[in-house]
């Protein structure tokens, strides 16, 4: 890597290799050395490691980037608030029905139709497993007098969040999102899903048309939400009158207009956490856990490899089946520390 102001190379250990701007004579360059990370390449995203060299965890071949390129799919889009809000509403999982609800199921903006399961579902009660990796958490929604809605998810330590979902033609996906902090008020937040299924991705599902997070919504040289603060996230009165509860397009430019319009740090003493804040509460409390771990020379969790496989699960089940045993086969009793 070569500086582009006075021309000092660096190689990948950090150390300076050559310095144009200083005569050969008087180069010094023996004594320069900037500090360097090891990184790894998968699934599209370069990963790079922070920590003591000693203690460099497993690759993250989280499962989504074990497959070909033709089956997955990756965005980015920045975030004009601090990472851990945006990651708390990507957690919950109480609010989508409702924001994300459209009014009828021929409305042309990114929503959830009324005639989806999920809309038509109560609130949930939510189960949150603690594991080695987070914790797989689950929202079981009474649907009618026989059945229930049950979707599965995953979060992975520090940051990294698996559901279930489908794209917009029906292609069944596990998808996610990654939220990484650029500073204390930005967020660049990595939206990947990959088909689960033998077919592939098409040019379509690319686009995020519902979801808002592809070149439709997305700034591809910025990196910044076309919907934003400034220009009040598109909003359409007379849509959200007749189409949906917001008038916002697209589901994660929905999201990101709640969770930016809370400001750039949002005052938590001010809010009143229920039941369904669970996994909220418990993502507070193993983060805490982690920062002591660290500070302590222990390993935090999230750095184990359990996390390669896991999958998400979304179904409508008889009330008087095992969730369990048909979404969640493979998070045995012995994975799972504490159930709250």
């Amino acid at each position: 890597m070569r500086c582009v102001y006075h021309g000092w190379k660096f190689d990948v250990a950090g150390s300076c290799v050559d310095q144009l701007n200083e005569p050969a004579e008087h180069q010094f360059e023996h004594k320069v050395h900037i500090t360097a990370y090891p990184t790894v390449e998968l699934g599209g995203i370069v990963w790079a490691y922070l920590g003591p060299p000693e203690r460099i965890p497993a690759p993250p071949k989280f499962a989504w980037t074990q497959v070909p390129q033709t089956h997955r799919h990756l965005t980015k889009v920045i975030q004009e608030c601090n990472w851990l809000q945006a990651l708390e509403g990507g957690l919950d999982t109480s609010h989508a029905p409702i924001m994300h609800r459209l009014l009828t199921d021929d409305a042309k903006r990114g929503g959830i139709k009324p005639s989806n399961p999920y809309v038509r579902a109560k609130a949930p009660n939510l189960v949150v497993d603690i594991t080695d990796y987070g914790y797989q958490y689950v929202g079981i929604r009474p649907l009618g007098a026989d059945e229930r809605h049950v979707r599965t998810y995953h979060f992975i330590l520090p940051f990294h969040q698996i559901r279930a979902s489908q794209t917009e033609r029906g292609c069944p996906v596990d998808a996610g999102h990654i939220w990484v902090p650029i500073d204390d008020e930005t967020s660049m937040v990595y939206n990947w899903s990959y088909s689960r299924t033998d077919e592939p991705l098409n040019d379509e599902d690319r686009l995020e048309r519902g979801l808002g997070n592809g070149p439709l919504h997305v700034d591809q040289t910025t990196f910044r939400s076309k919907a934003n603060r400034q220009n009040n996230y598109l909003i359409d009165r007379a849509v959200q009158r007749s189409e949906s509860f917001t008038g916002i397009d697209g589901i994660n430019v929905q999201d990101r207009a709640i969770q930016e319009s809370m400001g750039p740090i949002v005052d938590r003493s001010k809010e009143h956490l229920g039941p369904a804040d669970k996994a909220i509460i418990q993502m507070r409390r193993l983060l805490r856990q982690a920062v002591i771990t660290v500070q302590e020379g222990g390993t935090p969790a999230g750095v184990r490899p359990s996390y390669y496989t896991l999958r998400a699960a979304l179904e409508v089940l008889p009330r008087d089946v095992d969730w369990r045993e048909i979404l969640a086969p493979d998070i045995t009793p012995e994975k799972i520390l504490q159930t709250v």
